[in-house]
């Protein structure tokens, strides 16, 4: 079974997919890409024991899903206080200042305005003001200001997307401030508008024009690996490699039950988003068709079916004795919320062995002690 995805630049495709979401590497699996920290809380029904009979979907009604942005710049150093006044010594204010309100422009101005209008009006701008712009940009990204921030995203973003003009050809007439800005806008990834960030003008069009993958860990040209299938060639932007084939967004997780990867097509699914859309559920033995069922996911790009009991067991063999407490916590509650309905022996005892040890470490229990009890139970396992 395939375990979980990444954001892997050079993903491999094998007849079984690798334990997850890694690179082949003698001696130890890849660990965490950690550009962006996704917060992972467990299920509240963590909390309390539970039969796996009831709410066999259950799972957390916001998506296990990507947060596709930058994190948060450094604060702004305080202003200095001089003889019982404040002395501003910000040179972008000083900068803006010095600027016409003739030669002004909004983000509006840029969401809205013909690309060689605003480009030629960027050219005339000081560097300053451009980089004013983008910090309000990524102020609205961040959503720190609320719904009023959202709102804003919003009108941006629909400003954006309605235009027809906006092409490879007229986008290669755009000043680069004004082309990373619009790339952000239609993305919502803040990412591009950071100072360490530096893709070419080509890229920066082809992400925007959904010929290249948004996941700038990724950067592959699109439809990845020149799939076929009828999600990636109508699915603008989707990209196979990184990419929940339900959400449509990615992350950093590696090494987890998190994702969980098509043996057959290579597609991805995050775990959560497979549970609440009904991918996850009893079915008949992958390996031999017939016989007693078990717990299977089934891939929404091919509509094929993969078993769960060894997937999760690779990964745990494969990656348990390098997760922390609260990493192991947490993919035992993944675990256990994807067996909950399992009615085959096996799966159940896996979810009451998950359910047991969760219990166990809320009370204080080790995780190297938790750990070595749920890697026995799967060596006791065909």
């Amino acid at each position: 079974m395939g375990t979980s995805s990444g954001s892997n630049i050079n993903h491999q495709h094998s007849s079984k997919m690798l334990p997850p979401r890694q690179q082949p590497r003698p001696g130890s699996l890849q660990t965490s890409l950690s550009l962006v920290s996704s917060e992972h809380r467990l299920s509240p029904d963590a909390q309390e024991p539970r039969s796996n009979s009831d709410n066999v979907h259950e799972s957390p009604t916001e998506s296990a899903s990507s947060q596709e942005t930058w994190p948060t710049a450094d604060a702004v150093t305080a202003k200095k206080m001089e003889n019982g006044k404040i002395e501003n010594d910000c040179p972008e204010q000083s900068v803006i200042r010095r600027v016409s309100s003739a030669d002004k422009i909004t983000l509006r101005d840029i969401a809205r305005e013909r690309v060689d209008v605003i480009s030629e009006k960027m050219h005339r701008l000081p560097d300053e003001f451009l980089d004013e712009l983008k910090n309000q940009l990524k102020a609205i990204l961040e959503g720190n200001g609320g719904s009023q921030n959202r709102e804003e995203f919003l009108i941006l973003q629909k400003l954006v997307q309605s235009r027809s003009d906006l092409t490879a050809k007229t986008l290669i007439r755009a000043h680069r401030a004004q082309l990373e800005i619009l790339v952000a806008i239609n993305t919502g990834i803040q990412a591009f508008l950071h100072p360490n960030i530096s893709l070419s003008q080509t890229s920066l069009i082809e992400v925007f024009v959904y010929k290249r993958c948004r996941n700038i860990a990724c950067q592959n040209q699109l439809p990845a690996d020149d799939c076929t299938c009828e999600l990636c060639a109508n699915r603008n932007g989707f990209c196979n490699l990184c990419m929940c084939v339900i959400c449509n967004k990615f992350d950093f997780e590696v090494n987890t039950c998190r994702w969980i990867g098509c043996d057959l097509c290579s597609h991805w699914t995050h775990t959560d988003c497979a549970i609440r859309d009904g991918q996850i559920c009893m079915g008949s033995s992958v390996k031999s068709g017939s016989g007693p069922n078990e717990m299977l996911f089934r891939c929404r790009a091919c509509n094929r079916t993969s078993e769960l009991f060894g997937w999760v067991k690779d990964v745990f063999q494969h990656c348990a004795p390098a997760w922390d407490r609260e990493a192991l916590m947490r993919e035992l509650d993944f675990v256990s919320r994807i067996f909950r309905g399992s009615d085959d022996p096996r799966g159940k005892k896996l979810f009451w062995k998950c359910e047991d040890l969760l219990e166990k470490m809320r009370g204080g229990q080790a995780e190297s002690t938790a750990c070595r009890s749920i890697l026995i139970f799967f060596q006791g396992t065909m």
